[in-house]
């Protein structure tokens, strides 16, 4: 069992959807941060400190293997 953020939806045009986060991963490491419990609200403890247009990286869990991919942050809409 891997501890981490369980992804349920990606929104369309969402900068998660442009990295290529899917629903069903696994996020476990932003910026190399554990993202530790199971809602979004550890992923929030994490970016709090991040701005706008800045690009993390999102270690993730797929198919039994580990994947980073990078998002660039951008304002909710």
């Amino acid at each position: 069992l891997v501890e981490g953020a369980y992804i349920q939806e990606v929104v369309s045009g969402s900068p998660a959807e442009k990295a290529g986060l899917a629903p069903d991963d696994v996020i476990t490491k932003i910026d190399g941060v554990k993202v530790s419990g199971t809602d979004e609200q550890s992923i929030v403890k994490v970016l709090l400190d991040k701005k706008i247009g800045q690009s993390v990286s999102v270690t993730y869990w797929r198919g039994g293997k580990e994947n980073t991919v990078y998002v660039t942050l951008e304002a909710f809409k």
